[in-house]
């Protein structure tokens, strides 16, 4: 029964850790693919890809906190009110 725990905790993070990948790959070519579409739209290369870039960066960045948030334990007690 040990082996098929271990089983399900290495394919759950395998399933994070690709759904993470996935995400932050998706926002970012999203990102990019939107500001070279602007920039061929108001011929402003390379500025709106740059643009693009960082949103897309940005985009990436809080899917992945906000996705890896989820998993952490939340069940911490906060140091300032946990005076024992």
């Amino acid at each position: 029964m040990n082996d098929r725990g271990s089983l399900y905790k290495a394919m759950r993070a395998f399933a994070l850790g690709s759904t993470l990948a996935f995400q932050f790959a998706v926002s970012l070519v999203l990102g990019i693919l939107g500001g070279r579409y602007l920039d061929d739209v108001w011929g402003t290369s390379p500025w709106m890809l740059l643009v693009g870039l960082l949103l897309g960066l940005a985009a990436g960045t809080m899917a992945i906190y906000r996705t890896a948030s989820a998993f952490l334990p939340k069940d911490q007690p906060d140091r300032k009110t946990d005076r024992r």
